[in-house]
């Protein structure tokens, strides 16, 4: 459906004289509900997206970009020095730590139990012996201490464990009941050993799973477990890819290597964490589809108000000789007007204000600090809602007066 120049110099025209001869403040009052509903409508999924950004983050924090795990028939990874020296060769990778896994049984106090059947400050959790330097290449455990110090390799008797056994911030009964560094826990391995450690450091990376483990290092473990057959086999092997590299490739060329184990990306090693990032963008456009809706309710509402307070005028010009889609025309210019400054204002707004105030004053959740997270997506629907919005709401109004006979229009009956 074309439009002569002549029609569209008119519909401009009568569109411009009715926004200028409209009442100043409800014209300011459309812009304004306008402009919340599109900063709103971009800020829904951005703090969305940072969440699971944040997530995203934390999960490469403590895994690394690649996990390579035993065969499902296996325990242990064997020949780690062999494999980590293979892996070093690809060049896009950065670090490589292999760890050494066990479950222990912890107990703080058990001096105080009088009976084998009190329940103390107790619990079993994760115990992985690591190589501090390679293991801080990799993660970043070492950077997250919040009491104490990291282990450093000649550590035998030292311990390192999350804030979520420790206890310091939780309610819940399972940990141990906040002990603080420099206090002695006893740990009860599978194989009957049992030993006593002095905790050196709480860490808190505010990812579940991190924060319910401790850590010693791998000569302790190997210790503990009793033979040197294990100073060459690993529970796990982490691998830290160069920023900004290829994860899709560098993952290709570890699988190539032929490992004797299993290489996971940290998306794959997550598993829940990916459901929980579908759940919330699938959250993110439902909230921002109900907002979209939201703006062109309003919109409809202020313009019908619009069309049938000019009625009488729509009428006139009709009688008049002017063409019933000038008409029509004339109010979705208005509408996309009112959608333009809208978009204009909100973005202003979203930019300059609220983005600003979140760099600045992030959401602290238990998963670490949220800061908004925009993609160009999220912008682009936005500003397709509020246009098709604009649309729907210049076009119905008017149909619905033009349709009406001139006589109808001009008398209201």
């Amino acid at each position: 459906m074309k439009i002569a120049a002549s029609n569209f110099k008119t519909a401009i025209f009568l569109a411009v004289k009715s926004i200028r001869k409209g009442n100043l403040w409800t014209l300011a009052l459309i812009i304004t509900v306008i402009s919340l509903i599109f900063a709103s409508v971009i800020l829904t999924p951005s703090i969305m997206t940072g969440v699971t950004k944040s997530m995203d983050d934390q999960q490469i924090a403590v895994s690394g970009n690649a996990i390579i795990q035993p065969n499902s028939d296996k325990y242990y990874i064997e020949g780690v020095s062999q494999i980590k020296s293979t892996i070093a060769k690809i060049p896009e990778v950065l670090s490589v730590s292999p760890r050494l896994g066990v479950s222990a049984f912890f107990e703080y106090q058990w001096q105080t139990k009088y009976s084998p059947g009190d329940r103390g400050n107790e619990g079993n959790w994760p115990v992985i012996g690591i190589d501090p330097s390679q293991d801080a290449g990799v993660t970043s455990i070492a950077q997250c201490i919040v009491q104490g110090n990291y282990l450093i390799p000649a550590d035998r008797d030292m311990i390192l464990i999350g804030l979520d056994i420790a206890g310091n911030s939780l309610e819940s009964n399972n940990n141990l009941g906040g002990v603080q560094i420099g206090d002695t826990v006893r740990l009860t391995y599978p194989n009957g050993v049992k030993k006593e450690y002095t905790i050196k450091g709480i860490f808190q990376t505010h990812e579940m799973s991190a924060d319910r483990t401790a850590f010693v290092t791998r000569d302790e473990i190997i210790s503990v477990l009793g033979s040197a057959s294990f100073t060459d086999t690993a529970s796990q092997i982490l691998v830290k890819f160069l920023p900004g590299s290829n994860e899709g490739a560098v993952l290709a060329a570890l699988r190539s290597l032929s490992i004797d184990g299993v290489v996971q990306s940290w998306q794959e090693y997550g598993g829940s964490i990916g459901s929980v990032v579908s759940s919330f963008d699938m959250i993110a456009s439902l909230i921002s589809s109900v907002t979209i809706a939201v703006a062109a309710i309003v919109m409809f509402i202020v313009i019908y108000i619009n069309v049938v307070n000019r009625r009488r005028q729509i009428g006139i010009l009709r009688a008049i000789g002017i063409n019933s889609r000038i008409i029509l025309y004339s109010y979705l210019f208005q509408a996309v007007f009112y959608a333009v400054i809208g978009m204009i204002v909100g973005g202003l707004l979203f930019h300059f204000g609220i983005r600003m105030y979140f760099n600045l004053h992030p959401i602290s959740l238990p998963i670490g600090l949220v800061r908004l997270s925009v993609s160009p997506m999220t912008v682009e629907l936005a500003v397709l809602g509020i246009m098709a919005s604009a649309i729907f709401a210049g076009i119905i109004p008017a149909l619905t007066v033009i349709r009406q006979t001139i006589i109808k229009s001009i008398w209201g009956n």
